[in-house]
């Protein structure tokens, strides 16, 4: 069995437990809302610190990395929002189909590198939440925005306040900037933060798999087939394009591969409810693109090596 679907098994089972423990109400329902924020806001950033700040960047490509997935975000946001307005479909089902092509669960990405990448990869994709959170996060609410008819708009300052105090980029800086300055990485705060980060992808995946809502895969199949297609198929295809002309190879071609092909995140349902987009697509978009990323990751990363 190869590493890397030997390093999906358990990823794909953590998911599938998190939902049976939904189901079962083990875990009750209003409890996991607080084991989200738990992962995401503490636990997750524990991880991205210690990552950033105990490597050794030399030889690391990350300039050709970030600027091949940054276009390759960039170029899927054009594509997304153009099949949107090609396409006879209402403003929040179109925010809806150019999130489902736009967002990725970075958390599904970072458990797999961790598994199946070597460090560098790893790496890679540790850096990658200081480039995606923010710039994702701007491009989708200015097109919900614009295409959702709202009560009140989110302003300009307070986007950009939750941007930069969004919990993930402190990480990632407070990571990047130990690197540079060993004075910021003591033995002991790397050890304590090195053993509370270890239960940080667990308790994601359990997340994502409590999130999984099979009903919606029944709501409006032709635009959750266009939107999956957008987000397996063609962004794959993109970032592979785009990893081909920055030179991008090796263990950051495979990150930049796994990037293109993960799943929806589940933030793109909470956005969508909470700025007026089409909810219920989006919740089935993100329960579609879990199950069938793992088809997609193992056939674009064996294809792209």
């Amino acid at each position: 069995m190869s590493p890397l679907v030997s390093g999906l098994i358990p990823i794909a089972g953590s998911i599938a437990f998190g939902w049976l423990l939904r189901r079962s109400g083990l875990v009750r329902a209003e409890l996991w809302p607080a084991i989200t924020r738990l992962a995401y806001q503490a636990l997750l950033p524990a991880v991205l610190y210690v990552t950033l700040a105990s490597t050794d960047y030399a030889g690391v490509p990350v300039g050709s990395f970030l600027g091949a997935m940054t276009l390759g975000f960039l170029a899927m946001a054009a594509i997304s929002l153009g099949a949107g307005l090609a396409l006879p479909m209402g403003g929040p089902t179109l925010t809806s189909v150019f999130q489902g092509g736009l967002r990725i669960n970075g958390f599904v990405v970072l458990a797999l590198a961790e598994a199946a990448f070597p460090p560098e990869g790893v790496v890679l994709v540790a850096i990658m939440f200081s480039v995606m959170v923010p710039l994702v996060n701007v491009l989708a609410v200015a097109v919900l925005t614009i295409f959702c008819r709202q009560d009140r708009a989110p302003s300009v300052s307070r986007v950009l306040s939750r941007i930069a105090t969004n919990p993930l980029i402190l990480g990632c800086l407070a990571g990047l900037a130990a690197a540079a300055f060993p004075v910021l990485r003591p033995a002991a705060v790397v050890e304590t933060a090195s053993l509370v980060g270890r239960a940080a992808l667990p308790l994601i995946l359990l997340t994502v798999g409590a999130s999984l809502d099979f009903a919606a895969l029944r709501a409006a199949p032709a635009l959750l087939a266009l939107s999956v297609t957008l987000k397996l198929i063609v962004a794959p295809l993109v970032f592979w394009g785009l990893g081909a002309v920055f030179g991008v190879t090796g263990a950051a071609l495979a990150a930049l591969m796994a990037i293109g092909a993960a799943p929806c995140a589940a933030s793109a349902y909470v956005l969508a409810r909470e700025l007026g987009g089409n909810a219920e697509l989006m919740a089935g978009h993100v329960t579609a693109t879990t199950i069938l990323a793992f088809a997609a990751l193992p056939f674009w990363l064996h294809l792209a090596a």
